[in-house]
C-alpha cells in the first residue's frame, strides 16, 4: 500500500466535543484549549466523530476544525476524523477533504450499507482516496465476517472501532480473524481493533483483544491508565482503575438521563474547568439534574485526574 502512512492507532483516543460560542459559531480558541488539555492528559490520538456533532457541521466547518487540529497537533498524534456522508460519493468526497486538511485517518460508519455494499464502499475508498481508514461499527451493520472481508479487500483499512451490540464478543471474533488472515503485528498489515460507546464495556473489550478506545475527552487520562494497565498485562489493576475512575461517571450519566445528555455533560465539565467557553450544543440536549451534577463534581474533584486539578483551581 502506497500513500500516507500512519502511526499505529491504539490506547486512549478522545473524541472531541465541538465547541461553539453563544451564537452557535465554532469557537476556535476553545477548540485549541481542548486539544492542549487532551495532549497534557496523555491522549494517544485525537478524533472527531458522532460525539463531536459532526453531522451538524457544514462542509466548510469540518474543513475549518480538521485543519486547525492538524496544525495544532503538528504530527505529534494521529488525527482521526469522521467522514461519513449520506451517500457513497459524498463519503468519498468528504474523505478527500479530510486528506487535504491534514487528517491521518478517516473514520467511516457504513450505515445503511451492509454485505457486498459495505465491502464495496471501503474498496472504493481505498482505491480513490490516499488516506488510511477506520471502519466504525456503530449500528451493528455487519457481522464480523463481513467486516473482516472489507478489511482484507480494502487495503487502506488500518483499524476498526466496534461499538455495536455485544461489542466485546464481536471484538474477539475480529481479533481472531485478523490474526488468522495475517493482518496483525507480524503480518502484511497491522490492523487494530478499538472500542467505543464511551467505554461502557471497556474491560471486557480489552480482555477480548481490543487495544484501545475512543471515549469523550474530560477524563481521557483515566482511560489511558486503564489501557496502559491492560497493555502491560495487568488486567486486575486495569479493572480496578476502571471501577474507581470511569464507571462512577458512566453510572451517574445513566442515572440522570437517557444518555443523550453526555455531549452536554462533557461540555459542562470542560467549561467549568476553563477550557470551553459555553455548553452550546447543536444536537438536542438538556442539562442533567442538579443532584446528578453535584455527585459528578464530587467524583471528579476527588479522582486525582488532570480535570480534577483544573476544577480545583481558584
Amino acid at each position: 500500500m502506497s500513500g500516507k502512512q500512519l502511526k499505529r492507532i491504539a490506547g486512549a483516543a478522545p473524541v472531541l466535543v465541538m465547541p461553539f460560542d453563544e451564537d452557535g459559531v465554532v469557537d476556535e480558541d476553545s477548540l485549541r484549549r481542548q486539544i492542549d488539555f487532551c495532549l497534557e492528559a496523555g491522549a494517544q490520538a485525537i478524533a472527531f466523530g458522532m460525539g463531536s456533532e459532526s453531522n451538524t457541521l457544514t462542509d466548510a466547518e469540518r474543513a475549518q476544525v480538521w485543519s486547525l487540529t492538524a496544525r495544532r497537533l503538528d504530527g505529534r498524534l494521529p488525527l482521526i476524523v469522521a467522514t461519513t456522508y449520506v451517500s457513497r460519493e459524498g463519503t468519498i468526497a468528504m474523505t478527500r477533504l479530510a486528506c487535504e486538511c491534514g487528517a491521518d485517518c478517516a473514520m467511516v460508519n457504513p450505515q445503511p450499507y451492509g454485505g457486498e455494499q459495505l465491502v464495496s464502499l471501503f474498496r472504493n475508498l481505498s482505491e480513490r482516496v490516499d488516506l488510511p481508514l477506520m471502519i466504525q461499527d456503530a449500528g451493528g451493520n455487519a457481522p464480523a465476517e463481513v467486516l473482516l472481508r472489507a478489511t482484507r479487500e480494502a487495503v487502506r483499512v488500518v483499524s476498526l472501532k466496534i461499538e455495536s451490540a455485544a461489542a466485546p464478543h464481536k471484538i474477539g471474533q475480529l481479533v481472531a480473524g485478523l490474526h488468522e488472515n495475517g493482518l496483525t503485528g507480524g503480518g502484511t498489515r497491522d490492523v487494530t481493533v478499538l472500542g467505543g460507546a464511551d467505554g461502557n464495556l471497556l474491560p471486557e473489550e480489552l480482555e477480548r483483544g481490543a487495544i484501545g478506545t475512543l471515549p469523550f475527552p474530560a477524563i481521557i487520562d483515566a482511560y489511558r491508565v486503564v489501557c496502559d494497565c491492560y497493555a502491560a498485562g495487568d488486567a486486575t489493576k486495569g479493572r480496578e482503575n476502571y471501577l474507581r475512575l470511569i464507571l462512577p461517571l458512566l453510572r451517574l450519566v445513566s442515572a440522570g438521563g437517557s444518555g443523550g445528555e453526555v455531549i452536554w455533560l462533557h461540555k459542562a465539565i470542560l467549561q467549568r474547568a476553563g477550557i470551553l467557553r459555553t455548553t452550546y450544543c447543536r444536537v438536542g440536549s438538556a442539562p442533567l439534574p442538579d443532584w446528578v451534577m453535584e455527585s459528578i463534581w464530587k467524583h471528579l474533584t476527588g479522582a486525582n485526574l488532570l480535570i480534577s486539578r483544573r476544577l480545583l483551581q481558584p
